[in-house]
């Protein structure tokens, strides 16, 4: 058996590794793969970070067992916390928070240090929520959909909500985990660990998760499925903005005859009105301002756009929009920290 991106692949194409040895889960344990084509998870180096995301607006968007029950978990939990945020019950809110730190059995991401400490504290969550909801609170239709709201959360993105979906739905991943095992005839620890916590969507509370592990050394793993994954989230407020917002504009500003239109004549001879171009419409109207904030305001006056977007997103998730395939993870996972010699 062999793995066609072993460390002597790597060398044979003039690649060299940087500090540590990179050993993915495939190498660990002798599958005989020639890449994610292969498997269903993400083979990720055991020992160091891969620059990919869970990402729930995938998982919202696709109709497979998993996705269906890690949907329930996550829109569970997403509904008490902003129902938390609305009562300002602080102490619901910061026990609905407590365990959205980042996780270290995926080695997804990026690792993260700030003046806090490793990741993202309770405090810091609690924190962003709060700041939020109080700007929403008069506009209590948000609450339809409290998973797509937080995009508008500011410094709440990939990181920190890929972290928080993970802890959220770690069981599922650690049945997943278990259901690759069997295939690969991998084999479990022989005692039962405390895996973590998870949200469990029928008691809305954490409950911790007893389980025999998968062990990579000192450490223990839990595969991710590849199809939920993402380097970067196509449901985002840049998205938004400049697939909908300044469409929108645009047509308002022809309508209008603003001086930023301009004229010409057409084929039969009639002179029409041209939109400004959605660049100049974007360094008109939001340049210098906090995205998030302006997505925001323009949505609280057009929740229809909104909507829209919501929905047209799902729908091209579910179409494959944003998907990434197996060379393109092969590419992000296999030649991670190594460079041309």
């Amino acid at each position: 058996m062999y793995h066609c991106f072993s460390l002597t692949a790597i060398a044979n194409y003039n690649f060299k590794i940087k500090e540590e040895i990179i050993i993915h889960i495939s190498e660990k344990f002798h599958l005989a793969i020639l890449g994610h084509k292969d498997i269903d998870f993400i083979d990720v180096d055991e020992t160091w970070d891969t620059g990919l995301y869970i990402d729930p607006y995938v998982i919202q968007a696709l109709p497979d067992k998993f996705c269906e029950d890690a949907r329930k978990c996550i829109d569970s939990f997403f509904r008490e916390v902003f129902e938390a945020c609305r009562d300002k019950n602080i102490k619901r809110l910061r026990d609905l928070l407590e365990y959205a730190s980042e996780p270290n059995e995926t080695n997804l991401g990026m690792k993260s240090i700030s003046e806090y400490g490793k990741g993202t504290s309770t405090d810091q969550l609690l924190k962003l929520f709060m700041e939020f909801y109080d700007i929403v609170r008069e506009n209590l239709y948000r609450e339809n959909n409290p998973l797509a709201q937080s995009m508008y959360i500011q410094n709440f993105d990939k990181d920190k909500m890929s972290d928080l979906i993970t802890n959220i739905i770690r069981k599922l991943l650690y049945s997943f985990t278990v259901e690759q095992s069997n295939i690969w005839g991998i084999s479990l620890g022989s005692d039962e660990v405390l895996i973590g916590n998870y949200w469990d969507c029928d008691t809305l509370s954490w409950k911790e998760l007893h389980e025999r592990p998968l062990s990579v050394g000192h450490k223990n793993i839990l595969l991710v499925p590849k199809s939920i994954v993402r380097p970067r989230y196509v449901f985002n407020v840049g998205t938004y903005i400049k697939q909908y917002i300044l469409k929108i504009l645009q047509q308002e500003h022809v309508d209008k005859k603003t001086d930023m239109c301009s004229t010409k004549v057409n084929a039969y001879g009639r002179l029409i009105v041209v939109a400004p171009t959605r660049k100049e419409l974007y360094n008109y109207e939001v340049r210098g301002t906090m995205c998030k904030q302006y997505a925001l305001k323009f949505s609280t006056k057009n929740k229809s756009v909104e909507d829209e977007f919501v929905k047209d997103m799902s729908r091209r998730i579910s179409e494959g929009y944003g998907t990434i395939n197996d060379a393109q993870l092969d590419k992000i996972v296999y030649r991670k920290r190594v460079q041309s010699a």
